[in-house]
């Protein structure tokens, strides 16, 4: 069988051209392959099943038996590649922190190296007793980023 990194050679390969970007790939026993696109409109039922019959005539299953599923890295999926966080700006956002501390806001900005995120925190106002929430933007590098998750709220 073909090595994870061969396959996401192949999907990005297949991949070229598009607005979809790949994301993740898990290769289990028994030769189980999951596979996670993804693009800026969000990845349809249709778009995966193209891909995966594309991926599986590029794979040989004479040589080898497989299972193939190839599925959009949605709501809820840790952020992994630049692509998810770009499409995600201006979207509620899940921040975990190394240190364990959590943070939610929205994802103002990525580089390659921190993230921006608009966040409400309580803060002291002078003149009042009580603290008040106030916006705040917060630099996070992404040394500290132990996982971000898109939060769809209805």
């Amino acid at each position: 069988m073909k090595t994870a990194e061969e396959v996401k050679d192949i999907v990005e390969h297949l991949l070229e051209g598009s607005d979809l970007f790949f994301v993740d790939i898990h290769m289990g026993k028994n030769n189980v392959i999951e596979l996670f696109i993804d693009s800026p409109q969000g990845v349809d039922i249709s778009t995966c099943s193209r891909i995966s019959r594309e991926l599986e005539a590029r794979l040989d299953r004479e040589k080898e038996d497989f299972e193939l599923t190839v599925s959009s890295a949605g709501i809820g999926y840790p952020f992994k590649v630049p692509g998810q966080y770009l499409k995600n700006i201006g979207k509620k956002v899940s921040v975990k922190l190394v240190d364990a501390s959590r943070l939610e806001g929205i994802l103002q900005s990525y580089t390659p190296t921190e993230i921006v995120l608009a966040c409400e925190e309580k803060r002291p106002i002078e003149g009042k007793k009580k603290k008040e929430l106030i916006k705040v933007e917060k630099r996070i590098s992404l040394e500290q980023v132990k996982e971000i998750k898109d939060i769809v709220s209805f």
